[in-house]
């Protein structure tokens, strides 16, 4: 199989990183893969915050889940093994937070996680970072992210601690005309 669909293949979500971070080098091919995606007419309508400032990491987990609906917090406590001590990146010792125009963020954001994939460091995209800038332009100020620039998802990284299993495929989600 050619290697990139390997990669993609291969790529799963990861919410299990080891605290330990990743290389400046692989941080910064990672946060390339994003830059060099497509944009529609050539809009370049994004702009990328990286955070590996764990006071930064800790306020927006705080912040998050004060913010986060019940029933999402449910789910993520239920993820982390019943432990309450949830975080909006899992963690992870970097975050990218991706801002701009919707589907150029998420173009990025797969990019991204598979390059990231690439490299043998983990990834998850992450669309709840939305509600730590909802109906407060503080965080987004103190992120540095442009006025005119709109947080859109995020992307958390790290070297990868517990590895997410193969997920069978649905059938019948593609047809052929």
């Amino acid at each position: 199989m050619n290697e990139t669909l390997k990669v993609i293949r291969e790529r799963r979500s990861c919410r299990a990183y080891k605290k330990d971070p990743i290389s400046e080098s692989d941080l910064a091919a990672i946060v390339d893969a994003g830059v060099w995606a497509p944009t529609g007419m050539n809009r370049q309508d994004r702009h990328f915050t990286v955070i590996r400032d764990k006071a930064i990491l800790d306020r927006m987990d705080k912040l998050a889940r004060a913010k986060m609906p019940e029933p999402v917090k449910s789910r993520l406590v239920e993820r982390n093994n019943g432990n309450p001590d949830i975080s909006i990146h899992y963690f992870a010792p970097a975050l990218v937070i991706i801002s701009g125009g919707e589907m150029s963020c998420g173009i990025a954001a797969e990019n991204m996680s598979i390059a990231a994939q690439s490299l043998g460091i983990g990834s998850c995209i992450l669309g709840l970072v939305t509600i730590l800038f909802e109906n407060d332009a503080t965080l987004a100020r103190d992120l540095k992210i442009p006025d005119d620039m709109k947080p859109c998802l995020g992307v958390s990284l790290g070297h990868i601690a517990r590895q997410t299993p193969e997920q069978e495929r649905l059938p019948g989600k593609v047809t052929y005309l």
